[in-house]
């Protein structure tokens, strides 16, 4: 066990003690010699105020620094906080990022953007309908009914009703295996 490893073991450990003071100032040491997801952790209690003063705004650095690092959640929030901001271009960028990492979530909300042609994202209903089929098979059962009105939207009713008929038993096992 490196230094490194048993400082996160503590972290971790004053953290589910409450004891945030400590379990910041350590995962703080740890995020600035780039372990991601002690970046992660700073910026979670950064917006939460947990062992710091809240600062969102300082929060959102530390997503970004783990966006860059490939961390797909701080992707995610980052992407969204891009988006929120203005920056649509990085925003989908990040969340895309995400999408690839297989971030349930981010499938999800990307598919959607592309169902109805949100921000810089055209609409195109067979890329939405693909991302939501990833997002079913890793078990995000949300996506099975605005897959259905993509489907019908583009196959119509009753040729929707036949992939559906095809289909569901390959969803609810994904869906009960995943819950």
């Amino acid at each position: 066990m490196t230094a490194n490893d048993s400082d996160y073991e503590d972290a971790c450990k004053a953290y589910e003690a409450e004891n945030y003071d400590k379990a910041y100032e350590l995962f703080y040491a740890l995020a600035l010699e780039s372990d991601v997801s002690c970046q992660v952790n700073v910026a979670n209690m950064l917006m939460h105020g947990l062992g710091v003063e809240q600062n969102e705004d300082r929060a959102f650095e530390w997503y970004e620094q783990a966006a860059l690092n490939e961390d797909k959640v701080a992707q995610y929030i980052y992407g969204w906080y891009c988006i929120h901001q203005g920056d649509e271009e990085e925003g989908l960028k990040q969340v895309t990022l995400a999408s690839d990492a297989l971030y349930l979530d981010a499938l999800y909300d990307l598919a959607s953007f592309y169902a109805q042609g949100l921000y810089t994202c055209p609409k195109d209903l067979v890329k939405a309908s693909d991302l939501y089929e990833k997002a079913i098979g890793l078990g995000k059962k949300e996506a099975i009914g605005r897959l259905f009105l993509i489907k019908k939207e583009f196959l119509g009713l009753f040729q929707s009703l036949i992939y559906f008929a095809k289909n569901i038993s390959s969803f609810a096992g994904s869906i009960s295996s995943k819950t």
